[in-house]
Parts: C-alpha cells; sequence; structure tokens
C-alpha cells in the first residue's frame, strides 16, 4: 500500500483555513517545535488525527476513507445477529427469576 499524503492534507486545511503552525501549536497545546517535526514526517498517529481534525473542523478520516479502494464492511447483519443473541439471552435469564419468584411466592403463601 503506497504511503497516504496525511501530511500533506493536513497543510492543504491549514492554508485554506489561514492557519499557521504556530496557530497550530497553540490550538493543540503543543510545543511549536513538536509541531514544525510533526509536520515534517511522514505519518500521524491516530489520536493526533483526530486532535487535529477536531481542531481544524475537517474531517481527515472520511478523506482518508475514500481515498482506500476497499469495500465498506456490513455490520448490520453482525449487529442485528449480536442484538438477537443479547435479547433471547435476557429473555431466559427472566424466564428463570419468574420461575424462583413463582416458586418463593407459592412456598410463603404454603407455610
Amino acid at each position: 500500500m503506497e504511503q497516504l499524503p496525511i501530511i500533506s492534507m493536513i497543510r492543504r486545511e491549514m492554508d485554506r483555513k489561514h492557519i499557521n503552525a504556530t496557530d497550530l501549536s497553540r490550538g493543540l497545546k503543543m510545543n511549536h517545535s513538536s509541531v514544525a517535526g510533526m509536520l515534517k514526517r511522514p505519518t500521524l498517529q491516530v489520536q493526533r488525527l483526530a486532535e487535529l481534525s477536531e481542531f481544524l473542523n475537517y474531517n481527515f478520516f472520511r478523506e482518508i476513507a475514500i481515498k482506500l479502494s476497499y469495500p465498506e464492511p456490513d455490520y448490520t447483519k453482525e449487529i442485528d445477529r449480536s442484538e438477537a443473541e443479547a435479547l433471547q439471552n435476557r429473555v431466559k435469564e427472566l424466564e428463570l427469576e419468574v420461575g424462583i419468584l413463582r416458586q418463593t411466592l407459592k412456598d410463603l403463601v404454603s407455610r
């Protein structure tokens, strides 16, 4: 997989919003030299990209996802199945609890 141009995307958004490295360092509460170094490296940590997305009010993750050629995962079937299983388990627990409560009630009434 070729390397994504994350830093150039960040610089583009900084230019578009007229934000320089000093503004960015203040906004991210980072040392100016750390920001300058970050903007020179070819890669970036996900958490830092999330912080940049929030500060620049731009979803870099969506842009990256669009550039990837992989299909979207279909979570609907998995979510539906896991929700159904969770509900079935909860019904079984409640049925067991009702049985215990009925027996307890019978025991109390027969005394």
